[in-house]
Formats: structure tokens, sequence, C-alpha cells
């Protein structure tokens, strides 16, 4: 293995190792419940149940705070909220946080913890407005399906009683108590490592025991919270706004590609009505129909065609064919051998009478051979089966061999593919990937101002799969090619249908291997040869015996060594299956409030973990 395929192979192990383990040891919070009371001396008395759903076995959790907006965090302890029992716990102190930190043991259950914490001057107040301003919920956690906050004031606040709560999740519900001193909201799915803030306005003389300071605060505080109402709002419409107009363009591209196809995807009409061809309609190299007769490279039909020349290297006298066969135990293996003849030694004779692509498979023969005087069929699966790199050697020959006859044919003859279908089909492809591309970019944006955006992922998800389906309906024949393809695929239905053979000439038992070699190319000399060998006998003819044909030891040329080919069908499939061989190697009333994004300017924040 190369060092590139180890370095592959030991990312993989880790990224697996790892994602094994994150999820054979997990957890999340199914419900998080808080009650917040505000002292009238500006402290905050904290109880919450927190829910634990392990995934695994656990031993510790904790809690840090950061003291942002506060004098101090004072932590009480930690119970187990469902037997009320207390559990050991340590005090994390730094230098920006307080943390706490206990210890149980849970396995693939879920457990509730009470912690109760105080926090030392957390009310400001303001010649107008008292203000709470924390995060409820720290920057770093594990996911929460449900969070439930109650906050209460030391006494009623009819002139002034507010609570924004700013996050990344959907609003929720929000309900304040008849009295004007308590509020509580719910929220649900919020993401992991996605803080929750609350700021809860009341009237500054609320809290009589806090030194009241000499600014007005609330006209500034609205002010802010429109900016972030506003944001929210605007997010929110333009969320909207991306989600149609990804629907609409996916809906544009969906009538693109109906109005392509009908225009340029049909194949188009040719004025050709025979049932079928005596003749090869084209006179042509057997390599050249190899892509002639397909509208992208097909590796079946080069690897018929690659057999193909090599029988038409025979027939033309460049080579001699013997059957052979190879005896084991109880088994016995036919085979042929291809015999190189002076001609094909003879470099004058062979440029002036082969095409470069004739002589590239006569080329290779040569070099497959063992000793330059013959191979065979053994020999070329052989070395057509051998890997290099992630192909197969035979794979790395056609590629090239048919990329060149493709570009050949067309030089010399016409287009195999419709020139404006082949424009409108890169044009169609490019503008499905630039749409998926910016749909998926815009999306991404989006989607924390509203989840309307989402309305469009289908549409991309259709616009790649209608790209990639362009790339096969939208491409057809030229005219030319379309003419040809119906003329050899009647010329096919003559060779395989023993009634139209039937009325063929005599001479037909004179060429029959010539149209063996367009047989092979078109996948049914099989049954051309059935056939022949019943218009044979029908008839009471014989078969002219080809001169570069010799039957194997000790027999002499009859119907019977008709057998022999008859095998050349599977040994294109063979030749086939080496193409496809690879290497496994990838708020104006006063009382109200609501909930928005933005924030963060709030005290509090912090991590909370377990393990």
């Amino acid at each position: 293995m190369k060092r590139s395929g180890w370095v592959l192979f030991l990312a993989l192990f880790v990224v697996f190792l790892f994602a094994g383990g994150a999820y054979a040891k997990s957890y999340y919070h199914p419900r998080i419940v808080q009650f917040f009371s505000l002292l009238d001396d500006g402290n905050v008395e904290v109880t919450e149940d927190r829910y634990f759903s392990f995934e695994g076995s656990f031993s510790w959790a904790e809690l840090r705070i950061l003291r942002k907006g506060v004098e101090d965090i004072q932590f009480e302890g930690v119970w187990d909220a469902q037997r009320g029992e207390p559990l050991p716990y340590e005090i994390l102190r730094e230098a920006n946080s307080v943390g706490i930190r206990w210890s149980y043991r849970a396995q693939d259950e879920v457990r509730a913890f009470r912690i109760k914490y105080l926090l030392k001057g957390a009310v400001a107040r303001y010649q107008d407005v008292a203000q709470f301003y924390w995060k409820v919920i720290e920057d770093q956690h594990a996911p929460i399906s449900e969070l439930e906050s109650t906050f209460t004031l030391p006494r009623p606040s009819p002139e002034l009683f507010k609570l924004f709560v700013h996050s990344k999740t959907s609003p929720g519900e929000m309900t304040f108590s008849e009295d004007w001193r308590t509020v509580h909201f719910k929220l649900q799915d919020i993401p992991a490592d996605s803080f929750v803030e609350v700021r809860l306005l009341s009237h500054p003389s609320v809290f009589s025991g806090i030194t009241l300071l000499p600014e007005k605060r609330y006209g500034a505080i609205l002010e802010e919270e429109r900016g972030f109402a506003s944001r929210e709002l605007r997010g929110f419409w333009l969320g909207i706004m991306a989600g149609f107009l990804l629907v609409g363009l996916g809906i544009l591209y969906l009538v693109l590609f109906v109005v392509y196809y009908f225009r340029y995807g049909k194949e188009p009409k040719v004025d050709y009505q025979r049932e079928y061809e005596q003749e090869p309609p084209l006179d042509i190299a057997p390599c050249f129909l190899g892509v002639a007769l397909s509208q992208k490279r097909d590796n079946s039909l080069l690897s018929r065609a690659f057999l193909a020349t090599i029988l038409d290297l025979a027939r033309r006298g460049f080579l001699e064919v013997r059957e052979e066969e190879r005896k084991g135990f109880l088994t016995k293996k036919e085979y042929l051998v291809f015999r190189f003849s002076d001609k094909a030694r003879n470099r004058e004779e062979v440029s002036q009478e082969l095409n470069e692509f004739e002589v590239e498979v006569l080329d290779l023969l040569f070099k497959v051979s063992k000793n330059e005087e013959e191979v065979s069929t053994l020999d070329i699966e052989s070395w057509g089966k051998e890997i290099r790199g992630n192909r197969s050697n035979f794979l790395r020959f056609i590629e090239g061999w048919g990329r060149d006859l493709r570009e050949e044919f067309e030089r010399r003859y016409f287009k195999i593919l419709d020139p404006l279908s082949e424009r409108k089909k890169n044009l169609f492809t490019v503008l499905g990937v630039l749409y998926f591309i910016g749909g998926i970019f815009l999306t991404i944006v989006m989607s924390g101002f509203s989840p309307a955006v989402f309305l469009g992922v289908p549409f991309l998800v259709l616009a790649l799969f209608l790209a990639l389906l362009g790339q096969r309906v939208l491409r057809r024949w030229s005219g030319e090619a379309a003419l040809l393809f119906r003329r050899f695929m009647a010329f096919r239905k003559f060779l395989t249908d023993f009634s139209l053979l039937r009325e063929a000439p005599p001479t037909l038992l004179n060429i029959w291997d010539r149209y063996l070699v367009y047989a092979v190319v078109l996948g049914v000399a099989e049954k051309l040869l059935k056939n022949l060998r019943r218009y044979a006998e029908e008839t009471h003819r014989d078969l002219v015996v080809p001169s570069w044909y010799y039957p194997a030891h000790g027999t002499a040329f009859s119907l019977a060594s008709l057998d022999a080919f008859s095998g050349l069908d599977a040994l294109s499939r063979r030749m086939e299956n080496m193409a496809n061989l690879r290497q496994a190697l990838s708020s104006s009333s006063s009382v109200g409030g609501g909930f928005s994004g933005g924030g963060g300017g709030g005290g509090g924040g912090g991590s909370s973990s377990a393990g």
C-alpha cells in the first residue's frame, strides 16, 4: 500500500474510533427547570433542576458560570432532584468564573440534579428602570429539549414589568402573573452551545435596597431591544424571501428541463424506413464502429471493437488464428492463438494498410506476446487483468484508444453528437450546479433567521438530480449519426434473424468472415454463427475455409469448427470485465415582552459538561 493509502486508512480509522466513542458515550438535557428569585438587595437566588439523559457510563458533571455582570457567585450545593439526597461536590474558582463539580454514578438512564446558587449584585437600579440582564443558559452546553424559567420580583411592579429573551431557537411561550410580580417562559429544542439570555425590567422602586444610580437607562434599553427585534424581523422576512426565491428558481429550472428536453433532448427524426440491410451500411473499420454506435464511452462496445479488430487483422493477413485447448484434471479449456505473419512484421505494409488504431492493437499484441511469435487469448486476458494504480491494464488501454478513436472518427466522417444539443446540455448543467451551490450557501446563511428558507431544500435536491439527469437525456445523436445507428441496427437484425439470412445470396458463405467481424462489434457473433451453420445445412452448401484460420490439431475445417468462434461473445464479455476491473482503494404597554435573537451583552455565560 502506498504511503498516501496508509495515511487515508489511519485517518478513517481515527474518525471511526472517535465517532464510535461519541456514539457509545453521550448525553443531552431533556429538560431544565429554573427559578430565579430576585431579592430587594439586588441578589438573585437560583434553583435549577437539570435533567441528564445518559447513554453510557457517567460519574461527574460540572457547571461553570462567568462572573461577568455580578459581584460574585456562591454555590450552595447539588442534590439528587428525585431523592433529595445531597451529592459530593467541589467548588471551582478561577479568575473570571466560579464553577461546581459533583459526583454520582449513572449508566444509560435519566438523572435529575438540583443546583442552588446565589448571584451577588446581579440587579442594576437606575433612575427610571431596574434591570436583571443574565444568561440563564451558558454559552457551552449539550442540546436542551425543553427549558422552563420563572422569575419572581421582591414585590409587584405594575408600572413597569417586561421580559426580553434572546436565543437562537424558535420563540416559545411567555406568561405574566396577574399580580405583576412573576413571569414564566418556556423554550424548546435549544441547540448545543447556544446561550439563552434574559433581560428583566421593572420599576426602580421594586428594589429599595440597591443604590440608585444617577442615570436614566430605560429609553436606551428599549432602543437596543428594538434593534434586536428589528434585525430579527428583518432576518425573518429575508429568510422567507430566500425560501420563496429558491422555490421559484427551482420551479424555473424544472420548466427549463422540460423545454430543453423537447427541443434538444429528443432524438432527431430520420427518414429511414428499411427493416434490415444485407450489407454493412458503411465500409468502416470495426474499431471506428466501437465509438460510432454509442453516444458516450461504452466499455462494452470498445471491448468488442478491440476483439473485432484482432479478428479483422487475421482476415486481412496479419495474423493466423489457431484453435488450441488446455487439458486439466476432468477439465478442458479451449482458447485461440494468434500467430504473427510475415506481413505483420513488415512495418511498411503495416503502415500502408492499417490505420493508426489498428497498428496500436497489433503493437499491443506484440507487447503482450511472450516470444513475439504468437499470442493467445489467455495471454491477453492475463495482461488485461493486471492492476496498475487503481485501473486494469485493459482499461488503461481502451480509455485512451476510445478517446482518440472518437476524435478521429469525427474528423473523418461527422460529429456523433448534435453540437447545439451539447451546448445546451452543458449550459443546463452549469446553471443547475450554480443554483445548487448558491442555494446551499443561502440556506446556511439564512437558516438562523427563518426556517422558511428550508422550503427551497427539496428544490435544491431536485435541481442536482435534474443536472445529472440532463447529462444523459439532453444528449442526442447528430442527424448523420442517428441514420448510421439506425442502419447498423437494421444490419444487426439481418445477422440475427434466420428468416432474413435465408434470403441472402449464396455468396454469403464465401464472405462470412467479413460479416463475423461486424457481428463481434454488434455483440451477435454467436447468433450469426448459429444461423450460418443452419443456413449451410439447409442449402447443402459448404462454408469457404478462411485462409487465416486453422482448426484444432488433427481436424479439418467443418461446420463444427464454428464452435471455436462461438466463444467470441464470451471472450468479449471477459474483455469488458477487464475494462471494469478496479482495485478497492472516497415591545408600548407597561407590561409585556417577547423573544428575539441577538443579545449577548448580559452577565453570566460559561459552560457545562459531564463525563
